[in-house]
């Protein structure tokens, strides 16, 4: 899934608009094979937050004509919190952050006018870490469990009804939007020990009714796979009856989530079943938690992701999540983005998608003047 380029690259804006963005679709043409390069948009990032809606809006713009500037060409807007908010305004989710003001769809306009692809980013099962928030509120039966029995803000795909609310929020999105693709994150269960929901306990227990605890063990997991699949099933099947060209795609840690991993994303077997388009490959390795390894370790990483795919019928698009700032670490300088970028285009990824588009501005005049992105675009478009 490359992204795509207008064919004439000095028409003059108005003709660029007419050769790459359709009123109807709303989707840029396919004009050129393009690497995928894009980066997550936190939207609060983008403006002061104590500003009126016009002078927001400009900021908005401005930072678009940058992200245009720099090379990359997919803007991927979070639309969805990890609290379970929204930053669109909707009709589905309870808590909304702008409720007088559409921010994502400022972000969506803007950035077609600048011939930019657009992938919102949903936040799809995290609703509020520790304690449940959002929807979980209202649904608290839909809440994983955490040791104690207790509810935790994470969706559980093993409930129906939270499957089918989760595929209403994908379809409201892109109904109203009409983008390009979607970037589905926290499509997992959570990497600690948990308990499922009672309604996926039920369900689990009448599987389980003749089992040895080794068994149990063994099928708890396969259980959870299932749901999860089913979740990305009824994801792919509804959001592409609704609209047939949109790209899927999904955020992951890499190759050691399809084996047998707490959170149970076997993203092999949705690329084999045509799920999912691409599979965004979490590149979060630093000395940080890493140590001296650090590089070999996301190469590892990369690679193993890279073979997984290769076993597939048809694979899929395998691309690198380049962090500058996370949790797990960050880089110094921008020189460190070519050490991760030279490794992913050796490998044959086919592109990136850098996390996120505020952490990278310190270092975007080096990384333009060295050309790194560049340099990662041509060494893509070189493999086969």
């Amino acid at each position: 899934m490359r992204t795509t380029r207008p064919q004439a690259r000095r028409a003059t804006p108005w003709l660029l608009a007419t050769l790459c963005l359709s009123a109807v679709s709303a989707k840029t043409a396919q004009c050129e094979d393009q690497p995928f390069m894009g980066a997550y948009l936190n939207i609060p990032r983008m403006f002061d937050s104590s500003s009126d809606i016009p002078t927001r809006e400009r900021s908005i713009e401005e930072q678009l004509d940058r992200f245009k500037a720099s090379g990359l060409r997919v803007v991927m807007p979070y639309a969805t919190t990890t609290a379970g908010a929204s930053l669109y305004p909707t009709d589905i989710i309870p808590t909304n952050l702008y409720p007088n003001w559409d921010p994502l769809r400022v972000v969506v306009r803007a950035a077609r006018a600048r011939g930019l692809q657009v992938y919102p980013v949903i936040c799809v099962l995290a609703c509020g870490k520790n304690e449940p928030k959002g929807i979980l509120r209202q649904h608290p039966d839909w809440a994983l469990r955490d040791d104690t029995g207790s509810p935790i803000g994470h969706i559980s795909p093993c409930h129906p009804q939270a499957r089918a609310w989760v595929v209403s929020v994908l379809q409201e999105i892109a109904g109203k939007y009409k983008p390009d693709g979607l970037l589905l994150d926290y499509l997992r269960f959570n990497n600690r020990p948990m308990q499922l929901d009672p309604q996926g306990a039920i369900e689990f227990d009448k599987l389980m009714s003749d089992k040895s605890a080794t068994d149990r063990t063994q099928a708890l997991q396969r259980f959870k796979e299932d749901c999860l699949t089913e979740l990305m099933r009824n994801i792919s099947v509804e959001l592409r009856r609704q609209q047939p060209e949109i790209k899927l795609a999904i955020y992951s840690w890499g190759p050691h989530v399809t084996q047998n991993h707490r959170v149970a994303q076997d993203w092999g077997t949705w690329a084999k079943n045509k799920y999912i388009d691409m599979v965004n490959v979490s590149g979060y390795c630093f000395p940080k938690n890493y140590g001296d390894r650090y590089l070999q370790v996301f190469e590892d990483r990369i690679q193993g992701a890279l073979d997984i795919n290769k076993k597939l019928g048809q694979p899929i698009d395998v691309t690198v999540c380049l962090g500058i700032r996370t949790s797990h670490g960050q880089i110094d300088k921008a020189s460190d983005v070519d050490d991760y970028l030279s490794i992913a285009s050796r490998l044959g990824v086919d592109g990136t998608a850098v996390f996120m588009w505020s952490y990278v501005q310190p270092y975007l005049d080096d990384i333009k003047q060295h050309g790194y992105f560049e340099k990662f675009e041509n060494g893509v478009k070189g493999h086969p």
